[in-house]
């Protein structure tokens, strides 16, 4: 009787561990097909910048970055995968368009920090370009930088910052950002140069317009120098519960300044 259970409990043993070793491989096939369908893959998208008159990029957690082409083309370089990709195209009214399409679950989105390298776009267009740009993101920074754009731009962010160096805009040039900086360096305007930031502070550096300079932050610091005479314009500025160096009013110039902020301070500085 003793040898019957000593038998029956080593096939119950080894049942179970039959069993065991069977579910970890196949959570180990299931996770190794997961990864290889996770797997980022570099893509590129070209389209001849004269037949193109908008560009609209809508993202959602990526890092965006707007620099100069070396050709007359636009190019998009992106990263994707089987879970996300991108809707690219030129409408008949030639406005391209690059949406983010993703089909994640919740649980794709554990461990989302080791993706940051391809969580991440980059569009070079050719110096001058007429198209208006457009960018939409969040979770993510917006950076332009070494670009000459005839067409409006329009960079919109939320949890990231916003950099812009040496840049130049014929047409009007706004962004926005929350919970985070806008910083501003070496930047020249020919229309209305607006940014606004909520929880976050606005650096400018040499930044020159012809038209008009609106700075408008909550909770955050608008400090810099901006380009030109302080004569040349006329000022609005307001802050509550902190410091101010501009006056409140002050009128007889050819280009407007609008600053205001809430919980920070404003010092501002002209330079020829």
């Amino acid at each position: 009787m003793k040898n019957v259970i000593k038998n029956l409990l080593s096939v119950t043993v080894a049942l179970g561990l039959v069993v065991i070793i069977t579910t970890a491989c196949t959570k180990g096939s299931s996770s190794v097909k997961q990864n290889h369908s996770t797997q980022y893959k570099e893509k590129s998208y070209s389209v001849n910048a004269n037949k193109v008159n908008q560009i609209s990029l809508s993202y959602r957690d990526r890092n965006v970055e707007l620099v100069r082409s070396t050709d007359n083309a636009v190019h998009i370089t992106y990263f994707q995968n089987d879970k996300e990709s991108y809707e690219i195209n030129v409408s008949d009214e030639n406005k391209l368009k690059m949406k983010a399409i993703t089909n994640k679950r919740l649980k794709d989105y554990i461990g989302l920090d080791a993706d940051k390298a391809h969580r991440y776009v980059k569009i070079a267009v050719p110096s001058g370009i007429t198209s208006g740009i457009d960018i939409k993101t969040s979770n993510g920074d917006i950076d332009l930088s070494e670009v000459n754009i005839s067409g409006a731009v329009d960079a919109t962010t939320s949890n990231g910052k916003i950099k812009v160096s040496n840049v130049a805009v014929d047409k009007n040039l706004k962004m926005e950002s929350k919970n985070d900086d806008i910083i501003l360096s070496s930047v020249g305007i020919k229309g209305t140069f607006d940014a606004t930031t909520s929880n976050g502070n606005i650096e400018v550096t040499k930044v020159a317009v012809k038209d008009t300079l609106k700075l408008s932050t909550t909770n955050g610091d608008i400090t810099g120098i901006i380009k030109g005479a302080y004569d040349a314009f006329s000022i609005s500025s307001h802050t509550s519960k902190g410091k101010n160096n501009l006056p409140e009013n002050k009128i007889n110039g050819d280009k407007t300044l609008d600053v205001s902020t809430n919980n920070g301070d404003i010092n501002l500085e002209f330079v020829n």
